[in-house]
């Protein structure tokens, strides 16, 4: 696999300043687009998570090899405790080694979980592991049964350049669009459904105070989004999603409780805690930890947290070189020893590429 010069800087800058190796709302940015509107027709997607900078979640970076199906890198949720340990709460990004991507955004439904609900961490790997295409995508999330953390805005991608958002809830599953590498496909999602269908069951706006704030800044970040998406038409990749997740556009905007209002989510006391943008076709998952726009700079720095790790670079987490099962990043931001072979040996790629030249 050729890695450019910058590719190389990023993982090496990610390795030395990490050599030491020592039920949640989000309010999450979602972008996709494929087809007509990126510059090679493949599928791209981007995402924000975006959660309280202290106790978490936070995302770290897993490659799992299942005894059946598709190995794939997804991003564990994890809480941590007063006494420090960590919990779980499912694997909302990823891809896997068929090129079958997702990311989801949180929203409240008001209707009963099923009774037989598959737990999040539970969903999301089974997703990971049986999943290949966007119309089985489609196809999982309408007959499993779904629970509270399986809910929310899903846009999913594959290989082949199929795209798709889709409204999820307890109950009821809406396709608001799909995409086939032949069309214009352009989404942005946030924290609420919009469609006649499930506008009505979205109870994000009074849930609770957070879920609340998070559902009135979704009125400013999806529709930026959207802007950015049409601005790019055509010319959309990999480094373009990766300025567009990273937009400041709203941040002097005043903080509504807890978060603010641009993609790039510096809210008092939460906002991003990583980004992520997918290239099915490459099977290329990179990812940044921290704020997505690299500053390191926090509305309220009491506050920060592990934030002050923020990366300020993008690693490219390449689903076919990797090959050992486990944590690849910590929940602090720091490369594991996992993490650390992986990234040694794309150097080594690097400089024989390099050689060869």
């Amino acid at each position: 696999m050729r890695i450019n010069k910058t590719m190389a800087w990023a993982l090496m800058s990610t390795l030395l300043t990490s050599s030491a190796f020592v039920g949640v709302a989000q309010a999450c940015t979602l972008m996709g687009a494929t087809g007509q509107a990126t510059k090679d027709g493949n599928a791209y997607i981007a995402s924000t998570s975006d959660n309280p900078y202290i106790q978490g979640p936070r995302d770290t970076v897993y490659l799992t090899i299942p005894k059946q199906g598709y190995k794939f890198v997804h991003t564990p949720l994890l809480i941590q405790d007063p006494p420090g340990h960590y919990f779980d709460v499912g694997s909302d990004r990823g891809m896997n080694e068929k090129g079958f991507s997702w990311t989801r955004a949180w929203v409240v439904p008001n209707e009963p979980e099923a009774q037989n609900k598959t737990p999040p961490v539970d969903w999301f790997l089974k997703m990971g592991s049986t999943v290949a295409t966007v119309d089985e995508a489609i196809k999982f999330v309408q007959e499993n049964p779904k629970g509270i953390g399986d809910q929310g805005n899903y846009i999913f991608a594959d290989a082949q350049g199929n795209m798709a958002a889709v409204e999820v809830g307890y109950q009821t599953v809406n396709v608001i669009n799909k995409w086939s590498k032949e069309d214009k496909g352009i989404a942005a999602r946030a924290n609420r459904w919009d469609s006649a269908k499930m506008k009505p069951l979205d109870i994000g706006d009074t849930a609770d105070e957070h879920d609340h704030e998070y559902f009135v800044s979704t009125g400013s970040r999806q529709p930026r989004a959207l802007d950015l998406l049409n601005s790019g038409a055509g010319k959309i990749d990999v480094e373009m999603m990766k300025k567009f997740i990273a937009d400041n556009e709203n941040r002097d905007k005043a903080p509504l409780g807890d978060t603010g209002f641009s993609i790039a989510n510096h809210g008092l006391t939460g906002g991003d805690v990583a980004a992520e943008v997918y290239d099915p076709a490459r099977r290329t998952f990179w990812f940044t930890y921290g704020w997505a726009d690299g500053d390191t700079k926090g509305e309220n720095p009491a506050f920060d947290g592990a934030n002050k790790n923020t990366w300020g670079v993008w690693v490219p987490f390449v689903v076919s070189e990797m090959t050992e099962e486990g944590y690849y990043t910590d929940w602090n931001g720091n490369i594991t020893p996992v993490g650390a072979r992986y990234l040694a040996r794309m150097m080594m790629s690097e400089k024989r590429v390099v050689a060869g030249q």
